[in-house]
């Protein structure tokens, strides 16, 4: 079941909780070429989009939006088309009249472009603030009830004006006020063709922004729709596995009812991964207010599996991130060392003398009836039982580390939640079937039985096509890793055949997840007609030139609308300028101004090594 939205209409489509979520995604070509916008346009339609967005900088893009909508409409298409509108209210007044919404962003609509420095008002400064959006504000919505044109407040973290960040600092927080200071001007306007958007490029962020919202809302008796979207999301796995942490643990909660998948890639190739998501998320549980659950601070640890192998040998060992130490056995020689991405677990069925190898603090985990044996070659190895097998088991001593597997929840007993009550280092497996829900239903039962154990989410996950794998595991586990409900994470694709697939699928999910980092991050807009420079090349080189840097989060931007701002988080940014030049920023700051491209990349490694050399 999903939230209860008011219903909205834009043009011919509506968009409430009763519709399917709509899939949307934005043109990247210049507003001022009209036949390359409608060409672009088209293939985002023939895709499966169902709302196209177009920016417009300013009022001579606006009034090119006429000529795009006439030039679609002229080839049949009637798919309502979206104006994104920064800094320019006059621009978001001309658009309403040519399409059928208009986004606009709260931080930049009335207030002054942020400057990051003064974030200290007075009431009366505050308040006359606050006077000058209702009247520009309330302006607009009039010009848009006269040609019955949506409205989406888009709120970005990166963007909020230096009057909220006064108040409210760089927070969720921040972003909530943000965006209810213009739905409360809807209100009092009986304006109520209104959506809602609140989007970050940390998915943390993003979520706690969004359950905040609709928490508010509640309590102000609001029930606008809500776009979903991780901003800069980057481009392939990365993007797509970020994209449906944050994106999928919303729709999985019922929340959302339209969303975009950013990827700095054609926007055609949004559609499909934002399709994928809009089904794998098909079952949703919206629990309003009680849907907060307690979290445990924690760093989560990977289960690597090895059901599918039959030898495991030095090339398995060294693939899953073991390294040779210091040779000290004359039998099985060097013990290895876990490198920095190595598994804290292992599960195996097949046993041998490399698992002596392994570093003391790396555990095996085997089924119950191979425990014996494993203990030969690893005295680290840990039984694994179902219930039964588990309940009907000798007591554990009190150092023993055991595991215990759950199929269904319907498994569950007082006997077993005494048991695990007396024996805290059994660690509980939840391994249902792939679904947000079914976990999330599970996570509420165990804490509300006052439970101390540690909790593995184990995903098997059916199937060979890898993406859809992907999309999976990410949009039904991101979420327990974001709310550090879950201990660790245990993924099992069993007709891929490739354990590697699976721990590098967990890791990516924990890094999006920001609980922990295995290599260096990346983010970059999408970009859209503000875009100055070839954006997909500069990312590809960035990463080519920094991606050894694990340790950095670099930004890549294609305007000054996304940096500064947008990019706060990162340690770096590389934003286009126009021109062929490039801005470069340390944090929000910018460093270097107008760099030929040419010249970029190596300006930007000085900058880091400068940087690094002082640490």
């Amino acid at each position: 079941m999903r939230r209860k939205t008011t219903t909205v209409r834009i043009g011919e489509q509506l968009l409430s909780d009763e519709q399917p979520v709509m899939i949307q995604s934005m043109l990247n070509t210049p507003t001022m070429n009209v036949e390359a916008c409608v060409e672009q346009a088209i293939r985002i339609i023939q895709a499966g989009g169902q709302l196209v967005r177009i920016t417009a900088p300013g009022v001579k893009e606006a009034e090119k939006l006429k000529d795009i909508h006439t030039a679609l409409q002229a080839r049949g298409y009637t798919t309502p088309l979206s104006a994104d509108i920064h800094f320019t209210p006059d621009a978001a007044s001309v658009a309403a009249r040519y399409v059928e919404k208009v986004r606009i962003n709260p931080g930049n609509f009335a207030d002054k472009r942020a400057t990051f420095k003064q974030l200290s008002y007075t009431d009366a400064q505050y308040a006359a603030e606050l006077e000058v959006l209702r009247k520009k504000f309330s302006d607009f919505l009039q010009v848009c009830r006269e040609h019955h044109t949506a409205v989406r407040i888009g709120t970005n973290h990166g963007s909020l004006s230096d009057r909220i960040l006064s108040r409210y600092g760089d927070t969720p927080a921040g972003m909530v006020e943000s965006t209810l200071e213009y739905l409360r001007i809807c209100q009092a306007e009986n304006f109520n063709d209104v959506v809602i958007s609140l989007k970050s490029s940390d998915c943390q962020v993003m979520v706690d922004a969004v359950r905040l919202l609709v928490e508010q809302m509640e309590q102000e008796g609001m029930s606008y729709p809500l776009h979903l979207g991780v901003t800069e999301a980057g481009e392939g796995e990365d993007g797509r596995i970020r994209s449906a942490v944050g994106i999928g643990t919303l729709l999985n909660e019922g929340i959302g009812d339209t969303i975009r998948v950013s990827l700095t890639e054609a926007p055609e190739a949004e559609i499909p991964v934002a399709q994928a998501l809009a089904d794998l998320c098909r079952h949703p549980e919206f629990e309003g207010n009680g849907a907060s659950l307690k979290g445990i601070q924690t760093k989560p640890v990977i289960v690597a599996d090895l059901s599918c192998l039959t030898v495991i040998d030095e090339t398995v060992t060294a693939s899953l991130g073991f390294i040779p130490g210091q040779p000290n056995d004359p039998v099985y020689g060097d013990r290895l060392h876990a490198g920095d991405k190595a598994p804290e677990l292992i599960y195996t069925e097949t046993l041998g003398p490399e698992l002596t190898k392994l570093p003391e603090e790396t555990r095996i985990i085997v089924p119950a009836e191979l425990f014996d044996m494993a203990h030969v070659y690893n005295r680290n190895a840990c039984p694994l039982y179902g219930v039964e097998d588990y309940l009907s088991a000798s007591p554990a001593t009190e150092n023993e580390y055991r595991f215990v597997r759950l199929n269904d929840l319907q498994e569950w007993s007082t006997t077993l939640s005494e048991r695990l009550k007396k024996e805290e280092n059994t660690v509980i497996v939840l391994a249902f079937p792939v679904e947000y829900r079914l976990y999330r239903r599970a996570f509420r039962h165990l804490q509300q039985a006052n439970l101390r154990n540690k909790i593995l989410v184990q995903a098997r996950l059916k199937g060979n096509d890898r993406e859809w794998l992907k999309l999976s595991a990410a949009s039904q586990t991101g979420g327990f890793f974001l709310d550090r409900l879950a201990w660790g994470i245990w993924l099992t694709a069993s007709e891929v055949k490739d354990p590697c697939f699976t721990l590098e699928l967990s890791r990516n999910i924990l890094q999006s997840a920001g609980v922990r980092r295995y290599k260096a991050e990346f983010i970059s807009c999408p970009g859209c007609g503000r875009t100055l420079f070839d954006l997909q090349g500069a990312v590809a080189q960035v990463k080519a030139a920094f991606g050894h840097l694990h340790t950095l989060k670099i930004a890549v931007m294609g305007c000054v609308v996304n940096g500064p701002g947008e990019m706060g988080d990162a340690d770096y940014g590389y934003v286009g300028a126009g021109n062929g030049k490039v801005n470069l920023y340390k944090g929000r700051r910018v460093v270097r101004v107008a760099v030929p491209e040419a010249e970029a990349i190596e300006a930007l490694r000085a900058l880091i090594e400068q940087d690094l050399s002082h640490c």
